[in-house]
């Protein structure tokens, strides 16, 4: 018998044993511990009210995790990771979480849905798509390891910007800052998140980068991951204001490794090109399936 019960009437242990389980076959190693766990909520904004755990019989056996927020006054909603075990799987317990979860989100009167899919995972998009959600972009995982160009980096740095470090929640206010990325990417959901906006002559913001450094077991910056990046509209420079930015954070830091974390094809188009003129080349698991999501919406 299949039993759908809130996150906020089960114990966190059972909830953990319906995520580890349900996720011991993914595309990339996500168990976790209890307190990594119980710490996802505040990062990544989850709600413990809104998400849902299944059970078989008693036994955990699939959990939806939901989160909820204002975006410019209306309520948003993300399923910030959904699995089911193994050997409860084609028993409709997928489908029954996602019911739950939407029917909550009526009742909370949220006006979109999102949700990211890794790309090889059909099953779950055709589920997704079965109950509403479309496909609005590709999401890439790029990454750069080793030295960049010198002509490159000298270059972009003669360009006439300045730079203003801020940190993460400091571009919400940009007049250009940009909400349709994934839930992930946004700079309320980015730990210890920086950001760099360029200014051009008149010392007006044209641009910024968000991003997260990542240091090693004796403080040094080992790698950094970009989340997102944009330029001011109707700038007929904008490669350029990119590229300084970029530019400055590469000669900053230097040869470590760079990734990006969910960026959107079409959403970030401009972003994803610079990095790709700067040599980022897609990111493969260790079974060499390539790390890409869809990025999902629902109209509710």
């Amino acid at each position: 018998m299949i039993i759908i019960k809130p996150l906020s009437q089960c114990s966190f242990s059972d909830a953990l044993e319906a995520f580890n389980k349900g996720f011991e076959d993914y595309y990339i190693p996500v168990e976790m511990s209890l307190d990594q766990f119980i710490c996802r909520f505040g990062v990544d904004r989850l709600s413990v009210e809104h998400s849902f755990v299944a059970f078989y019989n008693d036994t955990p056996a699939g959990i939806m995790l939901n989160g909820l927020k204002k975006v410019k006054g209306k309520k948003h909603a993300w399923n910030g990771g959904t699995s089911v075990a193994f050997l409860y799987r084609k028993m409709g317990i997928g489908e029954a979480l996602l019911k739950a979860t939407l029917e909550k989100y009526q009742q909370q009167g949220v006006v979109e849905a999102s949700l990211e899919a890794f790309t090889v995972n059909k099953k779950a998009i055709h589920l997704y798509e079965k109950y509403g959600y479309e496909i609005v972009d590709t999401l890439f995982f790029l990454k750069h390891r080793g030295s960049f160009p010198a002509s490159l980096l000298k270059k972009k740095n003669q360009l006439a910007y300045s730079l203003k470090r801020r940190l993460a929640k400091d571009i919400q206010n940009l007049p250009f800052y940009t909400y349709d990325v994934p839930w992930k990417n946004q700079f309320d959901c980015i730990c210890d998140g920086e950001s760099f906006i360029a200014l051009n002559e008149r010392n007006e913001e044209v641009g910024y980068l968000l991003f997260q450094k990542n240091f090693s077991s004796i403080g040094i910056v080992n790698s950094v991951t970009f989340y997102q990046g944009s330029v001011k509209e109707h700038i007929s420079n904008s490669e350029d204001v990119l590229g300084f930015l970029l530019a400055t954070i590469f000669n900053m830091y230097g040869p470590i490794a760079y990734n990006t974390y969910n960026v959107p094809e079409k959403g970030n188009s401009l972003l994803v090109k610079m990095l790709k003129s700067f040599g980022f080349q897609d990111l493969y698991t260790d079974e060499g399936i390539k790390l890409e999501q869809v990025y999902m919406k629902k109209q509710l």
